[in-house]
């Protein structure tokens, strides 16, 4: 993942949502000094469930946060309708 492009996405993310990153930390339990480092691109890796925490956290997918779609927002279900049983 490049992380540089991550750290983009994630601080994108966090001003869209209007949240400061201690909001984010409070949150997700992610200590504020680390969201700090990924937004700038720092730390060379994480772990899937913090990148699952902050997409969570930011209404956003851990697909665009990692850089593997473009589009931020997670699909929306479609409905399936039930019928009633033929005789």
């Amino acid at each position: 993942m490049d992380m540089k492009r991550f750290g983009e996405r994630l601080r994108e993310q966090r001003e869209l949502a209007g949240l400061s990153q201690t909001e984010v930390s409070q949150r997700t339990g992610i200590i504020q000094a680390d969201l700090s480092l990924l937004e700038r691109g720092k730390k060379r890796a994480l772990w899937a469930g913090t990148l699952e925490r902050l997409a969570q956290a930011l209404g956003c997918t851990m697909d665009y946060l990692a850089g593997i779609s473009d589009e931020p927002a997670p699909a929306k279900r479609q409905r399936t309708r039930k019928t009633a049983p033929a005789d």
